[in-house]
C-alpha cells in the first residue's frame, strides 16, 4: 500500500490551510496601529499631557473647557510661540442654525435618511439645558457663550510656499472626559509643534488648530472657516484628527472629492498607513447621527484627509473614554502620523497636493502598504476582469471540455455580485473583481496541475486579505452601526 500519496496530499492541504490563516492574520496586522515606543520623550510628554488634560467633562462653554483652553495656550507659550485665540459668540438661534446646516452636509447625496435630525437634537439638548443639566450655563445665564478656537502657525521664509494645517478639537462631549476624543490628538499636536516649534527655514507655513465647539454641531469649524475663508488658497491639505473608539489604528477614512495625490503623499509618507475610498460611504451610512470639523472644512473649500479610530467604540462618548482605558499604541500611531506628515511639510514643496487631481480608490493590502489607484485604472481592470471570467467561460462551452464546474460556478456568482455592487455600491466592488480576475485567470491554468494548485491559492490567499479588514472594520463599528 502506497501511504506517501495521502501524507503529501494532507502537508499540501495543511500548507494551504496555513496560508490561507497567514492572510487572516495579515490582514488584522494591516489595520492594526505598529507598537509603541515607550521610551520617546515625545511620547512621555503626549500622555502626560493626556492624563493631565483629559480630567473631566470639557462640554463647550463651561469653566471646564476654558480651562483646557488655558492649559493649551500656556503649553504653547512655554514653546516660545504666540496662539491666536479666535473668539466667536454663539446664542441658541446660531445654534440652531449650524445643527441644521451641518445636518444637510453630512446627508447630502445618500440615500439613507438620518435617523434623528440634528435641529431637532439640538431642541432636546435645549431642553435639557433648561432641565438644570448645566445650571450655570452661559447659555442659560446670559443667553450667548463664547467659543474659542487656538491657532498657531509656523511660518516659512519663502515667498512660494505652501501650507499644511493640523486640526483636531479640545472640548468634549456632555458626558465623557474625552481623552480619544479629542485631547489625543490635542496632546499630539503640540508634540509635533513642539518638534519645530524653533525652525526657522520651513519648506511651508505650517498650522495648527485647536477648535472648541466641534461636538455641538462643530461650531469652532464654522466660526473658522467663515473668517479664514481666505487660506483656503493657502493651505494645501488640511489633516483633522478624530476618535470614535478609543483603540485600533489611525483610518484615514474620509478625503476630498479628488484625492489620488493626498492618499498617494499619505501612502508613502505616513508610518503604517490604513485608509479605505469607501470609509466616507459607511461613515455616512452606518454612523448617522454623527459629524466632524471636517465636514465643514471640506464645504468650505478645504483639501484635506480625515482621520480617525474606529475600534473599542462602546468607550466612545462615555465616562469610560479616559486615560487609563486609552491604547498605547494607538496613541503612539496618532504621533507617528502626524510626526512624519510635519517631517515631510518642513522639507518637501505641497503644491502638488493642490488643485485639480483625479479620485482615488485605495485600501490595505499588507501592514504598511496600501493599494491606491485611479478610478479610470480601477475601470481598466474591471474591464479586464469581466473579459477574461467571460473568456474562460465561452472557452468552457465552446470546447464542451469539462473544466472544473466549481470554477465556473463561482466565477459566474462573481460575475453577478461585482455587476450588483457596481450598480448599486461600487465602493465595495474591489473585493469582487480582483478576486474574479485572479480566479479567472487561474482557471486557464487547470491543464498544469501544480501551477493551478499554486495559482488557486495564491488567489484565495489574497482574496482573504482583501476581505479580512473591511469585514473586522464593520464587525468592531457594530456596536455603533447596529
Amino acid at each position: 500500500m502506497n501511504t506517501k500519496k495521502p501524507v503529501k496530499t494532507l502537508l499540501i492541504a495543511l500548507l494551504i490551510v496555513f496560508l490561507l490563516v497567514c492572510s487572516v492574520v495579515l490582514g488584522i496586522i494591516s489595520i492594526s496601529p505598529p507598537t509603541a515606543d515607550e521610551a520617546s520623550p515625545s511620547f512621555i510628554r503626549m500622555m502626560t499631557n493626556i492624563e493631565k488634560l483629559a480630567t473631566g467633562v470639557r462640554f463647550v462653554g463651561t469653566e471646564e473647557v476654558a480651562a483646557a483652553r488655558d492649559e493649551i495656550i500656556a503649553e504653547i507659550e512655554a514653546m516660545g510661540l504666540a496662539p491666536i485665540v479666535h473668539r466667536t459668540v454663539f446664542t441658541p438661534e446660531d445654534i440652531h442654525e449650524a445643527s441644521a446646516e451641518i445636518h444637510l452636509l453630512h446627508n447630502e447625496s445618500y440615500w439613507f435618511p438620518q435617523l434623528k435630525p440634528f435641529d431637532e437634537k439640538w431642541e432636546n439638548m435645549w431642553e435639557e439645558f433648561n432641565a438644570d443639566i448645566f445650571p450655570e450655563h452661559p447659555l442659560i445665564l446670559q443667553g450667548y457663550m463664547n467659543v474659542d478656537n487656538i491657532l498657531v502657525t509656523l511660518k516659512s521664509p519663502y515667498n512660494e510656499s505652501g501650507g499644511m494645517m493640523f486640526v483636531t478639537h479640545y472640548d468634549s462631549e456632555q458626558t465623557t472626559p474625552g481623552a480619544a476624543d479629542s485631547m489625543l490628538s490635542v496632546a499630539a499636536m503640540l508634540e509635533a509643534l513642539r518638534l519645530y516649534a524653533n525652525h526657522d527655514n520651513l519648506a511651508n507655513d505650517i498650522h495648527f488648530l485647536f477648535t472648541s465647539g466641534e461636538e455641538l454641531f462643530a461650531l469652532g469649524a464654522w466660526a473658522f472657516s467663515e473668517d479664514f475663508q481666505y487660506l483656503t488658497d493657502e493651505i494645501d491639505i488640511l489633516l483633522n484628527f478624530e476618535a470614535i473608539g478609543n483603540s485600533g489604528g489611525v483610518i484615514n477614512f474620509q478625503t476630498s472629492e479628488t484625492s489620488y495625490d493626498m492618499i498617494r503623499f499619505f501612502s508613502k509618507t505616513a508610518p503604517r498607513p490604513i485608509g479605505f475610498h469607501w470609509g466616507d460611504w459607511l461613515y455616512r451610512v452606518a454612523i448617522t447621527d454623527s459629524f466632524t470639523d471636517f465636514t465643514v472644512f471640506r464645504e468650505y473649500g478645504f483639501q484635506g484627509m480625515n482621520f480617525a479610530i474606529l475600534e473599542g467604540n462602546e468607550f466612545y462618548h462615555t465616562p469610560d473614554d479616559n486615560f487609563e482605558n486609552l491604547n498605547k499604541n494607538t496613541a503612539w500611531h496618532y504621533l507617528a502620523i502626524m510626526m512624519a506628515m510635519i517631517d515631510y511639510a518642513a522639507e518637501n514643496p505641497l503644491h502638488h497636493l493642490q488643485g485639480p487631481s483625479a479620485d482615488a480608490i485605495f485600501f490595505p493590502f499588507l501592514p504598511g502598504f496600501m493599494v491606491v489607484m485611479t478610478t479610470t485604472a480601477a475601470s481598466i481592470l474591471i474591464g479586464l476582469a469581466f473579459a477574461t471570467a467571460i473568456a474562460f467561460l465561452i472557452c468552457c462551452f465552446l470546447t464542451k471540455i469539462q473544466k472544473s464546474r466549481f470554477i465556473q460556478v463561482l466565477l459566474l456568482l462573481m460575475l453577478i455580485m461585482t455587476a450588483f455592487t457596481l450598480m448599486f455600491a461600487s465602493v465595495f466592488s474591489y473585493l469582487f473583481w480582483i478576486p474574479m480576475l485572479l480566479v479567472s485567470i487561474s482557471a486557464f491554468t487547470k491543464k498544469w496541475k501544480s501551477l493551478y494548485l499554486c495559482t488557486i491559492t495564491l488567489s484565495g490567499a489574497i482574496t482573504l486579505l482583501l476581505w479580512t479588514p473591511p469585514v473586522y472594520m464593520i464587525f468592531a463599528l457594530s456596536h455603533i452601526i447596529f
